[in-house]
């Protein structure tokens, strides 16, 4: 059975882009800010791929000046025996990205009320109300056309398009949005549109317009119509003071779509993409280190007693408007203290800002020759 659950971990977060030489004398005090070094757990002098014999115990430290104080944050556990390491995984930025469903394939008449239910769910959902359902009706109600006419296809769909993207673009939430999408291509000629679109492309609210008119004198079967697509919102991010009380891992959200009323037999949902959540950006670095902190200076209590409030006691390398290549070092440490053996799981997580990045390289090029 893995014994990888709730490992003990430190976050170093790199700003400079080469590691450190192994010239001799290299020790951890000649680290510029933010430069990450490997070091020989024995003599103190910094390694790398090349080293021969590459070293049996090491560590690695990265300097961080802060506020004219320097400060060194090293890895998990007072060393790494490369003989306990587990192995290492390289995880690049990943942007999140909403959900998009499209509603779309309808038929409309005069006079008739047409609804659409969406459940959403995301992760303040369930902070503030567990797993239980969240979710809204749309209700639109169409005009009465002006010969009275009745019965499935009476009205111009899409109108019914621009009613249902004006109410769902008018809620407060902001949880979804909505945007017009061609139901089949388009051309300038004959459509009128300012450009062309392809089935699926998200239309202007003035070319939807030029559809209507267009559908006025065409003849049967040949219209053309605008279906609409919901977008889900992200949460938004929340602004670190010293601890963040609004963060939220997964800031996408889930839609689910329901057509509830006026639709009869036509109308259709399509799930066009599913959420992808972020990883790498720079404020879940910071979250990273605000865990990994009580294993460090800070000590496990990072809120005080008397104001609930943060007690500026964590130290945060990661920038929040910078996205991280991160990789993850995984090692057991062994110790005998009495009669008894300790094996103890750390990890290691490095934070390098995406793009080319020499320590980077060099950092992936001594795990192989530890680990190979």
């Amino acid at each position: 059975m893995s014994n990888r659950n709730n490992d003990v971990f430190r976050v170093l977060p790199v700003s400079s882009t080469t590691l450190l030489p192994t010239t001799t004398g290299n020790s951890v005090e000649t680290l510029a800010n933010g430069q990450l070094g490997i070091f020989d757990a024995t003599t103190n002098q910094a390694v790398n791929a090349s080293t021969t014999p590459l070293p049996k115990e090491f560590f690695f430290a990265v300097r961080n000046d802060v506020n004219g104080v320097t400060d060194y944050r090293f890895s998990a556990g007072q060393l790494i025996q490369r003989k306990n390491i587990v192995g290492f995984t390289e995880e690049d930025y990943n942007a999140g990205s909403p959900m998009r469903v499209t509603v779309g394939n309808y038929k409309a008449q005069c006079d008739t009320e047409y609804g659409v239910r969406i459940e959403f769910r995301n992760s303040r959902i369930n902070r503030i109300q567990g797993y239980n359902q969240f979710s809204k009706a749309f209700m639109v109600t169409t005009p009465c056309c002006d010969d009275c006419a009745e019965g499935c296809g009476s009205l111009d769909a899409n109108v019914l398009t621009q009613l249902f993207v004006d109410n769902i673009n008018a809620d407060e939430s902001k949880l979804v949005l909505a945007e017009f999408v061609a139901r089949q291509n388009l051309t300038v000629v004959p459509h009128g549109t300012s450009t062309a679109y392809a089935a699926g492309a998200v239309m202007t609210p003035a070319d939807v317009e030029k559809l209507i008119l267009f559908n006025k004198t065409a003849t049967a079967g040949t219209e053309v119509y605008a279906d609409f697509r919901l977008v889900s919102q992200p949460l938004a991010i929340g602004s670190f003071c010293q601890v963040n009380l609004q963060y939220y891992k997964l800031l996408e959200t889930t839609l689910i779509v329901s057509l509830i009323e006026g639709f009869g037999c036509s109308g259709a949902t399509t799930i066009n993409t599913y959420p992808v959540y972020a990883q790498g950006t720079g404020i879940n670095i910071q979250q990273k280190e605000y865990h990994a902190s009580g294993w460090a200076g800070s000590g496990p209590y990072k809120l005080s007693e008397v104001t609930g409030t943060a007690k500026g006691n964590i130290v945060y390398m990661a920038n929040t408007s910078t996205n991280y290549y991160q990789v993850i070092l995984e090692h057991n440490q062994t110790s005998e203290s009495g009669w008894k053996e300790y094996n103890n799981p750390l990890s290691t997580i490095f934070a390098f800002p995406t793009g080319t990045n020499a320590a980077r390289t060099a950092l992936v090029a001594f795990l192989n020759a530890v680990t190979a």
